[in-house]
């Protein structure tokens, strides 16, 4: 008896296992998600030759009829992209400011899908968004075409001239199978007309292996700047909306595998049911791939569906079959706008210069970019859109009163670090963010580690100091002299989050140990306090410094490491700025100066319109500063770039070549901003006042612009463009406070001294300071304008 328990009682222990282990398994399984999209792919590299495997025989002169195409698996998306030899290039200003132009391609392309039965033959149409990422190659590449599920299809081509049969290569259709993803339902919410339900990339199914190359690297690594303006768009191509996820998958399939960007260039989506989808990786601020060369300050919005309907003869003009914006769509799109507009304290109403153009805050990707998108159906509703983006915004309770930031010391990963001389050495700092604002890690808003003698050259930060400068457009203006700052790492760090530093630091140079004192500062806006910290940094002999010469070494290795650059993200036009850049050898070759350079290009193959005398050749080849560059020291390269005239966009490769071989390379865009150009360096705008008080305050502002100023005049008003708050019956009028006939040289100054009359009412209120040379504006701290705010009390 005690036996067959004992066997009674195994087997009940391995039946529970056994079917514990299934659970688990059917769990685990139950909650992943689905398998990853699938891609295919048929090339036709000669697809109007005469015997070409894939012509059929009812081909002509002028057409091109494929015979039936299987594909290896069934598909739901279908893209295709070919070559064209001479065709019309476009050029910088055609790309970015819609110049009319003529269709080079000469040809049109249609499809047809096999399904219960043949569909009709479908035209494709050229996708506007191929060149939509900074720095991308232009892709002649159609819209994606949504299908049922299908394995066959046809294609035909129509040429409409004899040199487009010669000219038309390698035609290679992409097709996908993402029909699979997480097992989700989502449907608009009623409840709240305030509620926003963002749909996360991880529940539409974003695949994030896109990102990485096959060497691990990242493929597109994170930019971010404060946005200012909203970009809206319509994906195109047909049936978006019956599978909204399959299509949004589809489409980060296309951008991020087939262009090879690592993402999907849309910051956000939107489908018919009104379904708001997450885009690009990296949350707000990171910079999209939607709208060329204006990616950045930009929000780019996308409506699934195709949204035009006027006749044109035009590949890129209309869709097949129009959708209509459903009021679903139109009411997330308005909401998104309203809460993001909230967020960065932008005026769905407003306007501003917009790389030397006056637009709307809100805007149609066609506004600033050669293409119909969004399409009318959807643009004659952008005017519609502002004022119910107004509307949602004040039913969200305004723009966001500023809030009080604050800071604690977390770690540092050590108190002290040895440094082989010639070399450098890491260390990171973590901070926690114990106030109630965003800390920004943007290109133009971002905190930042520095010695603690900017203490002298920064107000300290307190809870409600912080908050009532606002600066939101205020940016940076770290001196090219000044000791090295180490910016946040990341692009938002909210509230109970910690925010990481990297220092890159060197060995003493007249000392074998020294011990250095930092702190934590928000750009011009201030530092922390009880942020300090202080790291001790020991210079010991270099192990590795042996003077290696390529007859020594069994394999020579040329690696580096980019460690500053201080390439200007904006410039104003004809201005000269000077520039260090910095690699690290990161290999095992010696450089010789002899022989290591910096090669400068523009657009990929054109001489730079920055080059000037401190240049060594039309394509710069710069040497570095030191003789010898050991592996693990630094290669130190100082120039001069002169910014052109025109206030444009300038896309740059800059190269580190040895021996004229290739060792490291990245992209660098210089927005080229008017010559008309201040920075504020006084201010006494008080941060609170009485209603009866009449303070007088002052704003000098410094010419550093290349034209000279003869008529400068300061102008006030509120954040809407109406009478300032806090106007003085002592101004020229309700907006003008004061003009003058002075001539300032570009690096003098003016001071403009005047009252100020607070509104009756205790509130918050903002003033908007504008700077004009006659009616020409003054862009102020890189900016249109100067917001602040001021709390008026009884």
């Amino acid at each position: 008896m005690q036996y067959k328990h004992k066997i009674k009682t195994r087997f009940v222990t391995f039946f529970v296992i056994g079917w514990s282990i299934i659970l688990i398994f059917a769990l685990v399984s139950a909650n992943s998600n689905e398998p990853e999209a699938k891609s295919g792919k048929i090339l036709i590299e000669e697809p109007s030759k005469n015997g070409s495997f894939f012509i059929a025989a009812n081909s002509n002169e002028n057409q091109i009829n494929s015979p039936v195409l299987k594909t290896k698996f069934p598909f739901n998306a279908l893209f295709v992209k070919w070559d064209y030899k001479n065709p019309l290039i476009l050029s910088e200003e055609q790309l970015i400011y819609g110049l009319e132009y003529e269709d080079g391609h000469n040809f049109e392309l249609y499809v047809r899908f096999l399904n219960e039965s043949w569909t009709d033959w479908i035209k494709m149409r050229i996708d506007d968004d191929s060149y939509g990422k900074d720095n991308s190659k232009i892709v002649f590449a159609s819209q994606m075409l949504p299908t049922k599920l299908t394995d066959s299809f046809q294609y035909k081509i129509i040429f409409t001239s004899k040199e487009a049969k010669n000219n038309l290569k390698n035609l290679e259709f992409t097709y996908l199978d993402t029909t699979k993803g997480p097992k989700n339902s989502f449907k608009i919410s009623n409840v709240s007309q305030n509620d926003l339900k963002i749909i996360s990339r991880a529940e539409w199914g974003a695949d994030e292996t896109y990102k990485l190359d096959s060497q691990g690297n990242e493929l597109w690594p994170a930019e971010y700047y404060t946005p200012k303006k909203f970009i809206i768009h319509h994906t195109a191509g047909e049936r978006a909306n019956e599978n909204p996820m399959a299509t949004i998958r589809a489409i980060q399939h296309w951008h991020a595998a087939s262009l090879g960007w690592g993402d999907i260039g849309y910051n956000y989506l939107i489908d018919s049911q009104g379904n708001i989808y997450e885009g690009r990786i990296g949350g707000d601020g990171v910079v999209g791939g939607h709208a060329y060369m204006r990616n950045r300050n930009t929000i780019g919005i996308a409506i699934l569906g195709c949204y035009e309907n006027l006749p044109n003869e035009k590949i890129t003009s209309t869709c097949n079959t129009p959708d209509q914006l459903t009021e679903a769509a139109q009411i997330s799109l308005n909401k998104l706008i309203a809460k993001k507009a909230q967020e960065f304290n932008i005026d769905p109403l407003g306007q501003s210069i917009f790389h030397g153009k006056m637009l709307p805050n809100i805007i149609g990707h066609k506004d600033v970019g050669n293409t119909n998108c969004p399409g009318n159906l959807i643009y004659d509703l952008l005017p519609q859109s502002r004022q119910l983006a107004y509307n949602f915004l004040q039913d969200f309770g305004g723009y966001k009163k500023p809030l009080p930031t604050a800071a604690e010391f977390v770690r540092q990963s050590a108190p002290k670090i040895d440094i082989e001389e010639t070399k450098t050495g890491e260390i990171v700092v973590e901070f926690k963010n114990t106030g109630q604002a965003v800390w920004r890690g943007y290109e133009d808003n971002y905190l930042f580690v520095a010695d603690s003698g900017i203490k002298n050259k920064l107000a300290r930060i307190d809870s409600f100091k912080i908050a009532s400068t606002s600066d939101k457009d205020e940016s940076a203006t770290i001196s090219q002299n000044s000791d090295p700052v180490f910016k946040l790492l990341d692009g938002n760090v909210y509230p109970g989050e910690i925010g990481k530093f990297k220092l890159i630091l060197t060995p003493p140079n007249n000392t074998k140990t020294a011990t250095y004192n930092y702190t934590l500062a928000w750009q011009n806006k201030g530092y922390f306090p009880n942020a300090d910290f202080s790291i001790t940094v020991n210079k010991i002999p270099c192990t590795t410094c042996q003077k290696a010469t390529n007859a020594n070494l069994t394999q020579a290795i040329n690696k580096a490491t980019l460690i500053q650059s201080t390439l200007p993200n904006q410039m104003p036009a004809e201005t000269l700025s000077p520039v260090v850049i910095q690699f690290q050898n990161s290999g095992n070759q010696t450089w010789l100066k002899e022989k290591l350079k910096l090669h400068i290009i523009y657009e990929k193959i054109h001489i730079s319109p920055f080059r000037n005398d401190s240049w060594y050749s039309e394509f710069a080849l710069i040497p570095p500063k030191e003789n010898q560059i050991y592996p693990g020291s630094l290669a130190t390269f100082e120039f001069n770039v002169k910014a052109p005239h025109l206030a444009l966009p300038f896309p740059h490769t800059i190269t580190l070549l040895y021996e004229d071989q290739e060792i490291i390379k990245f992209n660098h865009v210089f927005e080229i901003t008017s010559p008309y150009a201040a920075q504020i360096t006084a201010n006494t705008l008080p941060i609170a006042v009485k209603t009866t008080w009449r303070p007088k305050v002052k704003l000098t502002f410094k010419n550093t612009g290349a034209k000279t100023w003869t008529n400068p005049t300061l102008k006030s008003y509120d954040i809407d463009y109406t009478n300032s708050w806090f106007r003085d019956n002592s101004w020229i009028n309700n907006k003008t406070i004061a003009s003058s006939k002075a001539k300032i040289e570009p690096g003098q100054e003016i001071s403009f001294e005047f009252r100020i009359k607070p509104y009756w009412q205790p509130n918050t209120y903002p003033h908007v300071y504008k700077l004009f040379d006659g009616q020409t504006e003054i862009q102020i701290n890189g900016k249109t304008e100067f917001l602040t705010y001021t709390r008026v009390d009884r």
